[in-house]
């Protein structure tokens, strides 16, 4: 690749950070700071048009969550590490974005520091890919704070370690797995990038020594959640609520000035999270039943359904 299609390549791709957190500001923060005002204007009863103190008002709130400056250091360090990585990607006359594991003639590389570039800058690729449809969506929530970007600054380090890691440790797998799990680095390396907690997982499970001893107790992960995806998930987590328990103990006013979901899906969720934290491993055998959150097993037994809740008592061994 030729040093000026590099460059406009790199310019392109790393723009992409700036330039959302520009259009926030010019588009998605004063329609933001407009709704704000009317839902003013509904909790005190008022229908008449906003005056100038209510502008001011809003600017104030605004200015504390979101000062211009607070995203200068979070955008810049998140487009440093793209551009760390588009440069591993594209750079040279035969960039690994491209050529991969394989050389010409379908002879493999033999580079042992090769394929390690190769899983870290497919990460890499994989955390941006995925950030573009992150960004993406809080930009039309008006939910873009610089904590977003830290969030996807600090993903993408996480990933690039977590894929050298596995590209090492695939490295040593005996047999045929071994060999299989190495041609397919560069997408190994890739889906790493979007989901790596599940590839540290993967490694974790298997090297015994890292087991949690069967006496501690296990997390009970939001993927059991109804409603919540990898989205939500990663949204969750900046308030602080990483798994069922801390949902199911949550703030239910505070995720509301938090957190850009409607009310009745927060109140769902913790309701869900609150009956998972009881039943554990028996919320599929409940769901199975129509028993979804605590609401509805309040509801059953309000409703007298003692036969259903019996049976559903001996397969999943709660009272």
């Amino acid at each position: 690749m030729t040093l000026t299609l590099f460059l406009l390549t790199g310019f392109i791709l790393c723009s992409f950070y700036p330039f959302t957190a520009i259009s926030f500001f010019k588009h998605r923060l004063p329609k933001k700071k407009l709704d704000y005002i009317h839902v003013q204007q509904l909790i005190n009863n008022r229908a008449v048009e906003y005056s100038k103190t209510d502008e001011k008002e809003a600017d104030d709130v605004f200015q504390h969550d979101y000062d211009r400056t607070d995203y200068v250091l979070p955008v810049f360090f998140v487009t440093l590490f793209c551009g760390i990585g588009f440069y591993i990607l594209f750079s040279g006359n035969d960039p690994i974005a491209l050529s991969g594991i394989w050389m010409k003639d379908g002879v493999t590389a033999g580079s042992y520091y090769r394929l390690s570039l190769v899983s870290m800058g497919m990460a890499i690729l994989g955390s941006y890919v995925w950030s573009i449809q992150y960004i993406a969506r809080r930009l039309i929530t008006a939910d873009l704070a610089p904590s977003a970007y830290y969030s996807i600054g600090t993903r993408i380090i996480f990933a690039t370690f977590v894929s050298l890691v596995l590209r090492h440790f695939i490295a040593y797998l005996p047999g045929e797995t071994g060999e299989r799990l190495a041609e397919q680095l560069p997408a190994i390396a890739f889906f790493t990038g979007i989901f790596p907690q599940r590839a540290m997982q993967y490694v974790q499970e298997r090297l015994r020594i890292f087991n949690p001893p069967s006496g501690k107790s296990h997390d009970l992960p939001l993927e059991m959640i109804e409603g919540i995806s990898l989205f939500c998930k990663v949204r969750l987590a900046e308030i602080g609520i990483e798994n069922a328990q801390n949902l199911a103990l949550a703030n239910f006013r505070e995720m509301i000035l938090k957190t850009p979901f409607n009310p009745r899906m927060i109140l769902d969720w913790i309701a869900q999270a609150k009956l998972y934290v009881i039943v554990k491993g028996g919320i599929v055998d409940l769901r199975k039943a129509g028993i979804r959150s605590i609401f509805c097993l309040i509801a059953a037994h309000s409703n007298g359904q003692t036969e259903i809740l019996d049976e559903l008592s001996k397969k999943t061994g709660t009272d």
